[in-house]
C-alpha cells in the first residue's frame, strides 16, 4: 500500500514531529521523514535537510543565509524532488505535514506533486485562515491545531493522536475510485446561479453513459478542473461557469489563475464553453467590496459573499481573454453563447439584467477567436433547458 510520509522542519519542531512519527508507529506505520529544516542537526530523518537541500541543488549550508522565503522555497523545491521520486517508486500512500506558515508552504509544494487520490493531510495554524493558496487544486485534508505546535502539551498530543488517526484511516481506506473510463467522463462547472444549466446537462450526459464530474467556480474549483484534464481523468469539458475569469481580470474573490480556460487546448481536450456567470465579481462580506466598485449594482448574496455586477466593457475584456486563452485548440472548441442572459441574476427583470454587456461579451470574443473555435449564439437564457440542451449536443 505504500508508507505514510511526514514532512515538516525536524530543526524546530521535533517534538510534536517526533510524537507524531511515534504516535504513527504505534499505529503499525512506518512513515518515511523529510527534514525541510534549514539549521541541521541529527533528528534520524531518513531524508535529513543535507539530503533535502542536495536534492535543490545547494549545500545546506549555503541555504540559511539566502532569507527565510527563499530558504523554505528551496527546501521546498528539494523535498518535491525527493518525494516525487518516492512516488515514481510506488513508496507513497499518503502525505502529512505539520507546523505553521512554513508547513504550509511546503505542503502546497509537495501536495502538487502527489495524483489526485493519495491523501494529502496539513495540521497548521495558518487552517485559521485563508486556505487557497496551500490547498490549490490538491484533494487537502486540513485539521486546526488549536493551540500552535510547539512543544508538548495534552491539548497538543491529543490533536496530534487525532492527525495520526486520521492519516491512517485514510490510508487505509485506499485511494479515491476515480473512473474507470476516462474516455467516458467529462468535467463541468457550477455556481449556484448556473445550476439549473449544470444540473440539465448532467443528467443529459448521464443518460449518454458520461460520468460527470462537477466543479465549484470558486477558483479552487477551476484548478480543480485544469488538474484532471492534465492528468487524463477526464476526455470532455463542458465549462458553463467561467466568472473565475472576470475575478483574476477584477480583482474578485475567486479567481483560478492565468492557466484557467487553458489545459483543454494544449492537451488536446474537446470542450464546450459557455460565459455563465461572467455578469459578475464575487467578493466577500459587503465591507470587503473596493471603493471603485461601490457605485455599481451590487447583490448581497449571503453574510460572506457579495457580487458586483460587470459592466459592458468589462464583459468585452472576458471576451478577448477567453479567445486568448483558447488560443489554437487541436481538438473540437465551441463557445455557446446565451443571448438572454449569463446567470439566475442576469435575467428579465433581474438585478443583473444588461443585454448590451451580452453583447459585448460576444463582440470581444469575435474580435480574438481563432477560426478552430466555433462561436454559437442560442437565443435562450443560460438556465433555460434548451440552452443545456444544446450545449450537451454540441460536446457530444
Amino acid at each position: 500500500m505504500g508508507r505514510i510520509v511526514v514532512a515538516g522542519t525536524f530543526d524546530t519542531k521535533a517534538e510534536p514531529l517526533n510524537l507524531l512519527v511515534g504516535t504513527l508507529v504505534s499505529m503499525g506505520e512506518t512513515p518515511i521523514t523529510i527534514d525541510v529544516g534549514v539549521f541541521g542537526g541529527e533528528h534520524s530523518c531518513q531524508y535529513p535537510a543535507t539530503a533535502v537541500a542536495e536534492a535543490a541543488g545547494y549545500s545546506l549550508e549555503d541555504v540559511s543565509p539566502l532569507g527565510r522565503a527563499t530558504a523554505v522555497t528551496v527546501m521546498s523545491e528539494g523535498a518535491g524532488k525527493i518525494l516525487r521520486e518516492c512516488v515514481e517508486g510506488g513508496d507513497v500512500a499518503a502525505l502529512v505535514c505539520m507546523g505553521g506558515s512554513n508547513a504550509a508552504t511546503v505542503f502546497a509544494k509537495l501536495a502538487s506533486v502527489l495524483p489526485i487520490g493519495i491523501p494529502k493531510i496539513l495540521m497548521a495554524t495558518v487552517v485559521a485562515g485563508e486556505t487557497r493558496p496551500f490547498v490549490n487544486a490538491s484533494d487537502a485534508i486540513l485539521l486546526y491545531p488549536i493551540v500552535d505546535i510547539e512543544g508538548n502539551n495534552s491539548i497538543l498530543r491529543g490533536m496530534i493522536t487525532r492527525l495520526a488517526h486520521v492519516a491512517v484511516a485514510a490510508l487505509r481506506s485506499g485511494r479515491l475510485q476515480q473512473s474507470r473510463d476516462a474516455e467516458r467522463s467529462v468535467a463541468l462547472t457550477m455556481f449556484g446561479v448556473t445550476t439549473k444549466c449544470v444540473s440539465h446537462c448532467r443528467s443529459l450526459l448521464a443518460t449518454q453513459g458520461f460520468e460527470p464530474f462537477v466543479f465549484h467556480g470558486n477558483g479552487s474549483g477551476g484548478k480543480s478542473l485544469e488538474s484532471f484534464v492534465a492528468q487524463s481523468l477526464v476526455s470532455l469539458v463542458v465549462d458553463i461557469t467561467i466568472s473565475e475569469l472576470t475575478d483574476d481580470l477584477f480583482g474578485g474573490l475567486w479567481s483560478a489563475g492565468p492557466e484557467r480556460l487553458r489545459t483543454a487546448s494544449e492537451r488536446g481536450v474537446p470542450q464546450v464553453i459557455a460565459p455563465g456567470a461572467i455578469d459578475m465579481i464575487n467578493f466577500g462580506p459587503l465591507s470587503s467590496v473596493p471603493e471603485r466598485y461601490r457605485n455599481r449594482v451590487l447583490y448581497r448574496h449571503n453574510d460572506l459573499a457579495t457580487l458586483v455586477r460587470t459592466t459592458p466593457e468589462e464583459n468585452r475584456k472576458v471576451g478577448e481573454c477567453v479567445a486568448k486563452r483558447l488560443a489554437q485548440p487541436t481538438a473540437p472548441t465551441a463557445v455557446l453563447i446565451p443571448t438572454q442572459g449569463f446567470s439566475a441574476l442576469d435575467v428579465r427583470g433581474g438585478p443583473f439584467f444588461d443585454p448590451e454587456a451580452v453583447g459585448a461579451f460576444t463582440e470581444g470574443l469575435r474580435a480574438h477567436r481563432s477560426p478552430s473555435v466555433s462561436l454559437v449564439e442560442i437565443d435562450y437564457h443560460i438556465n433555460d433547458p434548451e440552452f443545456a440542451e444544446a450545449l450537451v449536443a454540441e460536446a457530444v
